[in-house]
């Protein structure tokens, strides 16, 4: 982001774009969406230092930032699946994407990219596992006042929360996506059946596989949906 580069982004400054073109998700994936419908927002977060050693800790932070607010606005349960998108009845509504920037090896600033699908209703065929609070309500929402509401919860958040490890991943697991249950993914290039087990303190998925527990990075799994 140019005002990060430039050196004029504040601490939770943030930029609403009301129609994205060239959204990211996970794996370099576009994130479509439809002008005007959407949530498409960006925030500039200067991390606490408690998270240096931990950058994964502020991925769950924010990811349970955004799974209560939904929670609470639809009154329904809202689950993140690993390691940061938000599903509603086993369907994506949205999710994080989150840029790190670093001067050496100090972490300097979070570019935070948030993406929720709003009033969409119409998806392309291969998001047939898309959803919106549109789909799951039938009622209509503001999108730009929904950004403008989630980003006070942000704010609020990091202005008076010190980020606790194990209320975060507490709570993290407490809300995981298939916790419990078997799932198909591709390990390696081999499709795989395992049961989702739990995310540990360093962000890894751990799943029970032929008895045993297995670690995996973000980067060396796909799910299978």
């Amino acid at each position: 982001m140019e005002k990060v580069s430039e050196g004029l982004a504040n601490h939770l400054d943030a930029w609403y774009a009301i129609h994205q073109t060239d959204g990211k998700g996970q794996r370099l994936k576009n994130w479509q969406s439809n002008p005007g419908e959407n949530i498409t927002f960006s925030v500039v977060i200067r991390p606490q230092h408690s998270l240096q050693k931990n950058p994964f800790l502020f991925n769950a932070f924010i990811a349970l930032i955004c799974r209560d607010f939904l929670a609470q606005l639809l009154q329904i349960d809202v689950k993140i699946k690993w390691p940061n998108d938000l599903f509603i009845n086993d369907k994506k509504a949205g999710g994080v994407l989150i840029e790190n920037r670093f001067s050496g090896e100090n972490w300097k600033w979070a570019i935070v990219g948030i993406g929720i699908n709003v009033n969409q209703v119409e998806f392309s065929e291969n998001l047939i596992l898309a959803t919106s609070l549109k789909k799951e309500t039938n009622l209509n929402f503001e999108p730009l006042q929904l950004a403008k509401l989630l980003h006070q919860d942000l704010f609020n958040s990091f202005e008076t929360t010190l980020i606790n490890d194990t209320n975060v991943w507490e709570r993290y697991n407490q809300h995981l996506f298939k916790k419990g249950q078997h799932c198909q993914f591709k390990i390696n290039g081999i499709e795989t059946n395992a049961a989702v087990s739990y995310v540990n303190d360093q962000g890894l998925l751990i799943l029970l596989q032929n008895g045993n527990e297995n670690k995996y990075h973000s980067g060396e799994i796909e799910w299978i949906l």
